[in-house]
């Protein structure tokens, strides 16, 4: 078998892998792929490598990320590094290509510096963590040193008509589609209250074209202080939440993330900002939303959404 660099000109080629393993619970797209991977600065290529056998056939590979983004305002991953996706062919398993191939990956984001390295939950991610829908990786993960953290989820819900009633908020606060000319405000408020992944995030949608739409803003007067995020297929980027929409009939809407400035917590605008969204999403013509990576289960039972997806979060001490 020939580990080879990971390179662009097999994109191709990995998401058929991909799609032969395990397509049938998360069907990859090219454009995610290049999205996700070969358009994330934060991809390490030293750590990042493809197995190729002696037919010149792809037997798996394995994508590794570390923070570069040295010209943000955050630093995401604790200092560690993640893995993004490991895939290895079927006939190709059982002769330690997928460790040999995990083990490559972990000892560059070590001699990179990283102490620890997570399963998934990079920057444009695949996966929060460990999918549950793949049963085995959970232990050949465990068995290789990755500790589980704790669980997240999918959650999944159908629209219909009842679901079109905006929302009143109390106190004066009102809801609207962010626009353009919106941006600054919006990015003052995801800094000052998450200032974290979810202000990436937020960064990264305007700089990829994003034009307000995705964003339902809740404000009192000039000030932005709530917010859900409301993808479709219309969408600039794939959102995390419409990552797997081949897999739905009809078109998918996806809510969340949502949050609420902490001075403003306790008044019922979560809820109420997450009927927005959905509200916004009906009258776009989603017919079935996704909620993901999150451990809010009751919260969102209360509109009616149900587990489709389950991820046991992992981390690796690197020594």
């Amino acid at each position: 078998m020939n580990i080879i660099p990971l390179h662009e000109d097999w994109l191709s080629s990995m998401c058929k892998l991909w799609n032969q393993e395990i397509g049938d619970e998360f069907p990859m797209r090219e454009q995610l792929m290049r999205q996700n991977t070969f358009q994330d600065e934060n991809v390490y290529l030293e750590g990042s490598k493809l197995a190729v056998d002696e037919q010149g056939q792809l037997a798996g590979f394995v994508i590794a990320k570390k923070w570069q983004e040295q010209e943000r305002e955050m630093r995401l991953g604790d200092g560690g590094g993640w893995i993004q996706a490991i895939v290895v062919r079927n006939d190709a398993r059982g002769r330690g290509l997928g460790t040999r191939l995990l083990e490559q990956a972990e000892q560059a984001l070590k001699d990179a510096g990283a102490e620890l390295v997570y399963a998934g939950r990079d920057p444009w991610h695949y996966f929060p963590g460990i999918p549950k829908a793949l049963p085995e990786a959970k232990g050949w993960f465990e068995h290789r040193g990755y500790e589980l953290l704790y669980e997240a989820f999918d959650l999944v819900n159908q629209t219909s008509s009842e679901n079109e009633q905006r929302p009143e908020y109390k106190e004066g606060a009102v809801s609207r589609l962010l626009k353009s000319q919106d941006k600054e405000e919006m990015l003052r408020f995801f800094k000052r209250c998450f200032p974290g992944r979810w202000y990436y995030e937020a960064q990264c949608y305007w700089e990829r074209g994003g034009q307000g739409r995705e964003f339902v803003g809740l404000f009192k007067g000039e000030e932005m202080i709530g917010f859900c995020r409301v993808n479709d297929p219309q969408s600039p980027l794939i959102a995390q939440n419409t990552y797997w929409a081949p897999s739905f009939d009809g078109p998918l809407g996806g809510i969340g993330p949502l949050g609420v400035d902490d001075r403003f917590r306790g008044k019922g605008y979560g809820l109420a900002i997450v009927k927005d969204g959905v509200a916004e999403l009906t009258r776009r013509g989603m017919k079935q939303l996704v909620i993901d990576w999150t451990e809010l289960v009751d919260f969102y039972a209360k509109l009616g959404f149900t587990v489709c997806k389950g991820y046991d979060l992992a981390k690796k001490t690197l020594r």
